[in-house]
């Protein structure tokens, strides 16, 4: 964690001993009322698929869905530092970094434009989620694909973009080499997939489940490898975009220490979105899989997939959007007759009022339904459905 700390201080001295040609700061607090499902949530152990969750699903709970400040500094005209700041009092450390990067991007006067980013920061893999503090505009909630990337992987290292722009299409090929994200893969080995608005931060660990009694810490390094991604994309304005990545984090199996092993993840990501009229689609897939091989005679592979499709129209101050999501996965634990498999789907329908800039009162409603028979081990069903209600208040500046 002390690269994530570095980042932190070098963002800080940039601003202070740095000429900036412009300073600014947003925010966003966001407010819920939560009807939450039966299962205990996943964020404090339990094997529901939610973010909230009470063993109960009864009441409604007030929460604060969290604080975000982003911090913008243009230092020169070819390179802006950014850092997105948030507060959770279930985090870890109440204040925590979701990212922190600078990036070059010298002025381009011909069809080719280039830049890159060194720091902290996600991979360019969501649709979704283009709001502050990597929020979904379209719904709470992100799709099981972007609510995994929120939660167990962020690029800390370098990445370069090379763009060419035509009159009619721009191509852009990506790449990025990265390190401290080894043991990204263990939380959808022991949950599946999930679905949930709060991607980690830096400083912070997930939970595991209950019966494990551990913590993940997402940011840390086991060896000596050098994770990439690479990935190209194709825009037109009549066709929409496509694009496809690959990412490995290149790590070693078998390297673990006392607490925690590394994961060897691996995946591809394709993804298009394009508009009809006033209607708005994204689409995406992802499939890969995580490997841990501690011993010779212990090597656990989890194959995941998943894909979804999202319709949203914005009439006036008003935005609807639904979505539908299908995933899976398949593994098996050495040792034992019980295979770590899910299937699942789920529906969400979401409602957005924005009556004035800087305030949003947005209603969604998420369901899944899912079969993950590790479930039995703990006295529960193999096949359940869980739904979740929630209405959250964004006030932003």
């Amino acid at each position: 964690m002390r690269l994530c700390f570095g980042l932190l201080a070098v963002f800080a001295g940039l601003t202070e001993t740095a000429r900036a040609q412009e300073v600014s700061l947003s925010g966003r607090l966001d407010f819920r009322l939560v009807a939450p499902s039966g299962e205990d949530s996943n964020f404090d152990g339990g094997l529901g698929k939610f973010r909230w969750g009470n063993g109960r699903g009864s009441p409604v709970l007030p929460d604060l869905g969290g604080a975000i400040l982003r911090g913008s500094v243009l230092l020169t005209p070819e390179l802006r530092a950014v850092a997105d700041i948030r507060y959770d009092p279930r985090q870890k450390t109440a204040v925590d970094l979701l990212d922190a990067y600078v990036r070059w991007r010298p002025v381009s006067t011909t069809n080719w434009r280039w830049s890159v980013k060194l720091g902290a920061f996600f991979a360019p893999i969501s649709l979704e989620n283009t709001g502050i503090g990597w929020t979904s505009e379209w719904t709470i909630t992100p799709s099981a694909i972007d609510s995994w990337v929120g939660q167990e992987l962020r690029t800390i290292g370098a990445e370069t973009t090379l763009e060419w722009r035509g009159s009619v299409d721009r191509f852009e090929a990506v790449g990025a080499v990265f390190g401290l994200n080894e043991p990204a893969g263990e939380t959808i080995d022991a949950y599946g997939w999930t679905f949930n608005d709060r991607p980690t931060g830096l400083f912070d660990h997930l939970r595991l489940p209950e019966q494990e009694q551990r913590y993940s810490h997402e940011f840390r390094q086991f060896d000596h490898a050098v994770g990439y991604y690479a990935g190209l994309a194709w825009e037109r304005p009549d066709t929409g975009r496509l694009a496809l990545l690959y990412y490995d984090n290149r790590t070693d199996p078998a390297a673990h220490d006392s607490y925690e092993f590394n994961w060897h993840t691996q995946f591809w990501s394709l993804g298009y979105s394009t508009q009809f009229g006033p209607v708005v689609v994204l689409a995406q897939a992802l499939a890969g899989s995580t490997t841990i091989a501690p011993t010779p005679t212990f090597v656990s592979t989890t194959d995941f997939w998943s894909y979804y499709v999202l319709a949203g129209i914005e009439r006036g101050a008003w935005r609807y959007a639904v979505r539908f999501d299908q995933f899976g996965t398949r593994g098996h634990q050495p040792g034992t007759d019980l295979k770590s498999d899910e299937r699942g789907i789920a529906g969400t329908a979401a409602v957005t009022w924005t009556p004035r800039k800087g305030l949003s009162i947005v209603a969604e409603v998420l369901t899944v339904d899912y079969n993950r028979p590790l479930r039995t081990t703990i006295g529960k069903p193999a096949h359940t459905t869980e739904t979740q209600a929630q209405i959250a208040l964004r006030v932003g500046f």
